[in-house]
């Protein structure tokens, strides 16, 4: 399994939902945020962004909100871990991110980009690295007895589509809402999708829809994304509904990250029969994810987080 990938997939979901926690304001000081009574400060900042020192200052200040909420998810899942009692040794984090390189810079002659480019790239240091892949494992040991065979084969009749290759063929209207900074604004954004919603409801056509509205490029044809799979790289919110509708029926709006969308299903290819066993490493790795995402989405729900001004 590569851990990386799928502590990164995790913490994206963190960065983009809203902020559930406590925002109170405290005089300005060295403590940039307290999470559960431990500091995290400028300095612990500034460490960090020694390993990007090398970057030009525009991506640094970019990263320097993204470092924050790595050091808040690294506080809350150090605080879970010492609370359950989730032992990970140095050897064990060594092996893993030799199986990672190994993974990534192939064999002999064959190997791409090095480990430490790769990482650069995607705005990670090593040390965020080392403490990533840290995590990774002792959340793997958490869940390990909760995903047991029973479990996991459950989880794969639920969940079908996501293995034997099931697509869709989908086109939406996107109204993109993240220039939006206030909440009256994205509310215009929802009435305003909801209106095109009741013109395709009165006759108008989808595809004339989009090339009117959809601020997606797709628009140019008509808003068609082509087929996509289960597992692909759009929006889960998206990519749920897509897979629970009938051909030709239009959505609701959905919103997502990205705005709000009206969804419509023109094709569907059905998947291959599969049988469990044939999958039960994917279906691991994928219910893993799930339990992860719903574990850290958990935390920063339920941690006193102050941000200092």
């Amino acid at each position: 399994m590569n851990k990386l990938f799928l502590f990164l997939l995790c913490f994206g979901l963190l960065l983009t939902q809203a902020n559930a926690c406590s925002a109170e304001k405290s005089p300005k000081s060295d403590v940039i945020v307290t999470v559960n009574g431990k500091k995290i400060t400028n300095k612990d900042v500034a460490e960090r962004l020694q390993e990007h020192r090398n970057t030009d200052d525009v991506t640094l200040d970019a990263l320097k909100q993204d470092i924050v909420d790595r050091l808040i998810m690294d506080t809350l899942l150090d605080e879970f871990i010492d609370k359950h009692g989730l032992l990970v040794t140095q050897g064990e984090i060594d092996r893993e991110i030799e199986k990672i390189r190994f993974d990534i810079e192939g064999r002999q002659m064959k190997a791409v980009q090095p480990l430490e480019q790769i990482l650069a790239l995607i705005g990670f240091g090593v040390t965020e690295f080392k403490t990533s892949i840290k995590h990774s494992i002792a959340l793997e040991k958490y869940f390990g007895n909760k995903l047991n065979d029973k479990a996991l084969e459950k989880y794969f009749e639920q969940n079908k589509n996501m293995f034997n290759g099931e697509t869709v063929r989908v086109s939406h209207v996107l109204i993109d809402t993240r220039g939006l900074m206030t909440d009256a604004l994205r509310l215009q954004a929802l009435e305003h999708i909801r209106n095109i919603k009741k013109e395709i409801d009165r006759g108008a056509g989808f595809e004339e829809a989009a090339k009117k509205y959809s601020d997606c490029p797709s628009a140019q044809k008509g808003g068609d994304l082509g087929f996509i799979l289960r597992k692909g790289t759009l929006a889960k919110a998206l990519l749920d509904t897509a897979f629970s509708m009938r051909i030709g029926e239009i959505s609701e709006p959905v919103q997502t990250e990205y705005g709000y969308h009206l969804i419509k299903v023109t094709d569907k290819r059905e998947g291959a029969n599969i049988r469990f066993a044939d999958v039960k490493k994917e279906v691991r790795l994928e219910a893993l994810d799930e339990e992860t995402v719903k574990l850290l989405t958990q935390l920063r729900k339920d941690a006193q987080i102050t941000f200092n001004q």
